[in-house]
């Protein structure tokens, strides 16, 4: 459970950043790591945020469809020549890329696997890409230059980053010094040393794909243990010093356990080293996302109806301890519906705040701060994606989609003047104090919608609720009152503002009619149920308005203070700084806000508001 904070939101707009604007033919800044940030030099000279937006390709005849290896009638040539044809699968990719480019696709970097069908001998047969009995290192240095550096080379002319990732991925369970660390290790001691790729500030590297358990001192295999999470961190701390040994100062990316899903070993036993970061996985239903099937690997419950609040908190157990030390690339994540059989994730786009899972991710890795993001989708599908096209019921055409939503997303990024705002929706409304989101669908679908006089029109579904949840519980016990202010009388009787202390729709909460009254107080210490039992305002888990359905309420604001008069307080934040001015992207140097994170274009006496992480008083 966390406290309620006088002022928390102003993080949100301190934590917007630049991004990189390496298009086709544009300049492509030296990347490197500083703090928590991965930076670039500015067009002056000055160190500057960057958060790079991506794709991925695999260079194999399956996940390339097997279009670079097929005859004049189209069918597929399967002997071993034509799987291998290193220079019809080089071609065929270029011309995926120059599609997506030509398309309006705004990516700047990309994930290339090596994978392992360029480097397994011939007539070796084995498991799975786990499997590296078949690994044959002389191949694998042969058409490294034949396929994976000539795909970055092109890359980097066409203004976009690349990342490598190691053949394969790692056995379900791993160990400092048994056969596949030291694969690891001998097939990134010769990358790092390649004569084009050492020190290239172009190329970086992720060290490994998806370790689950590790090996413990303990005897055990664990992704949670004491023991594995301090073992992880030997694991790739020999890695690194491994490849820094060459002389290679490219950029890491270092992975996590559980499919890269668990970081938190790493705040304890932290990686040592300069520029480096950490590369995680998102999918639906990890971190507590909504889902509608489980991913393959993890076949967990599925989270079906989950909302921001749920995403927010399970990723914030896991990523936020890494983040506030080191950058975050995503290098793998996608969603569809089931349906569409297009996506490794099955989920919905879903809405800010409410459930789905696209909505939220964006916001989330946006609100992190320094989250590169990629879209996991066969490139070659990217490239047939029309923008132009009308939204329809197709996995390129749907909104609920991933390609649709992050070809307009990347676009945003793209754009010059853009801000860490411009990912809110003008229905976006959040608790004061809170990241929490605001959802017209907690209960049935409804619908919320900024007016011109900066109220929100709700309307619920029948019988339906919407509001805000804390995940964890939140702490308004330090308050006497809880205001709602409308900006207009409602039309109906039917509403009444609802406040649970318990994480379940279900269980009993306090309840206020609103009748036709425009301010609407709670005397939060003297809260009850209808069965006269105490609402404990420390732990508040849901917030927000009932109806029976179909009739708008104009909400103005809503707050909590301690005023005898039921005014809004004014101040309560106190002398420290909120934000170290270091720590204050460039984006938002000398930049005003007010003490909701809102930006400022000018102050009016008396107002308070902050400036490069400090208050002050309007004169």
């Amino acid at each position: 459970m966390f406290r309620l904070p006088l002022i928390t939101t102003l993080l949100l707009a301190l934590f917007a950043v630049q991004h990189a604007t390496a298009w086709d033919k544009m300049r492509m800044p030296e990347l490197f790591i500083k703090g928590r940030y991965l930076m670039a030099k500015d067009v002056n000279g000055n160190d500057s945020i960057v958060n790079l937006h991506g794709f991925g390709q695999t260079y194999s005849p399956y996940f390339n469809d097997y279009q670079w290896c097929r005859d004049g009638n189209g069918n597929i040539k399967w002997d071993y020549a034509s799987q291998h044809n290193a220079s019809n699968c080089v071609y065929w990719n270029k011309t995926q890329i120059a599609r997506m480019l030509k398309k309006g696709w705004k990516v700047n970097w990309i994930r290339i696997h090596m994978d392992p069908h360029w480097s397994n001998k011939q007539g070796v047969n084995t498991t799975g890409e786990d499997d590296i009995s078949a690994f044959d290192f002389e191949m694998f240095k042969t058409n490294f230059d034949k396929v994976f550096y000539q795909m970055a080379e092109y890359a980097i002319k066409k203004g976009i980053y690349v990342v490598m990732r190691p053949p394969g991925v790692c056995p379900k369970q791993i160990a400092i010094d048994n056969d596949y660390h030291k694969y690891l290790i001998k097939v990134w001691t010769y990358v790092a040393n390649h004569e084009k790729v050492k020190n290239n500030p172009h190329i970086m590297f992720e060290l490994a794909n998806e370790p689950v358990d590790i090996l413990g001192d303990d005897g055990n295999y664990s992704s949670t243990s004491e023991s594995s999470q301090k073992n992880c961190t030997k694991y790739f701390q020999k890695i690194v010093d491994e490849i820094r040994a060459t002389g290679a100062n490219n950029i890491l990316w270092v992975p996590g356990l559980c499919w890269q899903q668990n970081y938190q070993g790493y705040v304890k036993y932290p990686i040592k080293g300069e520029n480096i970061g950490f590369a995680v996985h998102c999918y639906p239903g990890w971190y507590g996302s909504d889902a509608e099937k489980s991913t393959a690997e993890v076949q967990q419950v599925i989270t079906s109806g989950r909302t921001y609040a749920d995403f927010q908190a399970g990723w914030s157990a896991s990523i936020d301890g890494a983040a506030k030390e080191r950058p975050i690339l995503v290098t793998e994540m996608d969603w569809a519906p089931d349906k569409y059989k297009s996506s490794w994730g099955k989920a919905t786009t879903g809405e800010l705040g409410g459930v789905g899972f696209g909505a939220n991710f964006r916001y989330i890795m946006d609100k992190t701060g320094n989250v590169s993001w990629m879209l996991f989708t066969d490139a070659h599908k990217l490239a047939q994606y029309d923008d132009n096209a009308p939204d329809g019921d197709t996995f390129l055409t749907s909104p609920d989609a991933c390609p649709r939503f992050c070809f307009r997303a990347f676009a945003e990024y793209a754009k010059p003047d853009w801000k860490f705002e411009d990912v809110l929706s003008d229905n976006f409304f959040m608790f004061p104090g809170t990241t929490s989101i605001f959802s017209p669908s907690i209960f049935e679908k409804g619908t919320l919608t900024k007016n011109a006089d900066g109220s929100r029109t709700l309307v619920t579904g029948q019988y339906g609720f919407g509001g805000w949840q804390f995940a964890g519980g939140l702490d308004i016990s330090g308050y006497k009152y809880l205001v709602l202010n409308l900006s207009a009388k409602p039309t109906s009787n039917q509403w009444s503002l609802r406040l649970f202390d318990k994480d379940n729709y279900w269980s009993e909460p306090y309840m206020k009619s609103v009748g036709t009254s425009t301010r609407v107080v709670v005397q939060l210490a003297t809260m009850k149920d209808k069965n006269n039992n105490k609402i404990d305002p420390s732990h508040i888990y849901i917030l927000g308005l009932w109806s029976t359905g179909n009739t708008p309420i104009k909400i103005k604001s809503i707050y909590l203070t301690n005023n005898s008069d039921y005014s809004e307080e004014a101040t309560g934040i106190d002398e420290t700084v909120i934000i170290d001015e270091d720590e204050t992207p460039l984006l938002y140097k000398d930049v005003k806000f007010d003490l909701f994170g809102r930006q400022l274009n000018s102050v009016r006496k008396g107002q308070m508001y902050i400036l490069n992480g400090k208050k002050y008083i309007g004169k």
